[in-house]
């Protein structure tokens, strides 16, 4: 494992290489007309948010874009209306899917519950003058939505829509381990394995005041150099400082 001064070193550049992303990177999509749907429509957003599991970003940001061009709208008013048979049908019919599809339908018709009747149809209301934990635990009731993508949903709301929460304890605030992080925070050598504990530990032990602000960096290296196989790393702004670089 790397010393306290290099292990700094490489957590100093990740957030310095996280400032300069864009939000536009944090919803990459197939259909370039997919990205400001969801970085422009909070019901969009939290679709895509609550379907997030174990599917590529690129997918999951097209989805709701999908669902609403196969409705023809994607207004929760509506939505509410269609039955879990419905939902099943229209889910089967997207060019894209979520890797839980058959979990799908029930996850869509709970979190649109929850926008008409506690957010008066506005999704933005789901964090709107509340608080972060409030935010979380409405994430976490919903079907199929576990703590990390609850912890990654508050995150992207404070970055994409400029919320600061002022009760986010960002000391338990992980990363959401994925392919990118797992793999970016083993090559850099601040993880012994290539696993989502292994990443969670390192990252807590970089930033302990706030382990997943490295999370947007870690992630966007990976998808744009550190790939799975002929990874870039000429290009990559941690190849100086990564201990596992490919010449």
């Amino acid at each position: 494992m790397l010393d306290d001064t290099h292990l700094n070193l490489i957590t100093q550049k990740l957030l310095e290489f996280g400032k300069t992303i864009e939000n536009e990177r944090l919803f990459p999509t197939v259909v370039p007309e997919a990205e400001p749907l969801v970085a422009n429509d909070p019901y969009a957003f939290a679709i895509a948010v609550c379907l997030d599991r174990g599917t590529k970003a690129e997918l999951i940001w097209t989805i709701p874009y999908d669902i609403k061009h196969a409705l023809g709208h994607l207004d929760p008013q509506r939505i509410i209306q269609m039955s879990l048979d419905d939902l099943a049908d229209m889910f089967d019919k997207l060019p894209r899917k979520p890797r839980y599809v058959n979990d799908a339908p029930k996850t869509i018709q709970e979190l649109t519950r929850i926008v008409i009747d506690e957010c008066n149809g506005d999704a933005a209301n789901l964090w709107r003058d509340r608080r972060a934990a409030e935010v979380n635990r409405t994430l976490v009731s919903i079907h199929g939505v576990g703590p990390g993508i609850a912890n990654m949903g508050v995150l992207l709301i404070e970055k994409a829509f400029g919320i600061r929460f002022s009760d986010l304890d960002r000391t338990r605030m992980d990363i959401k381990s994925d392919v990118h992080t797992m793999r970016v925070a083993y090559r850099l050598g601040v993880s012994k394995e290539m696993t989502e504990e292994a990443a969670m530990s390192a990252t807590r032990k970089m930033h302990p005041e706030f382990p997943g602000e490295l999370d947007a960096p870690m992630w966007e290296i990976g998808r744009s150099w550190c790939f799975a196989s002929e990874p870039n790393c000429s290009e990559c702004p941690m190849s100086r400082d990564c201990a596992r670089r490919i010449d």
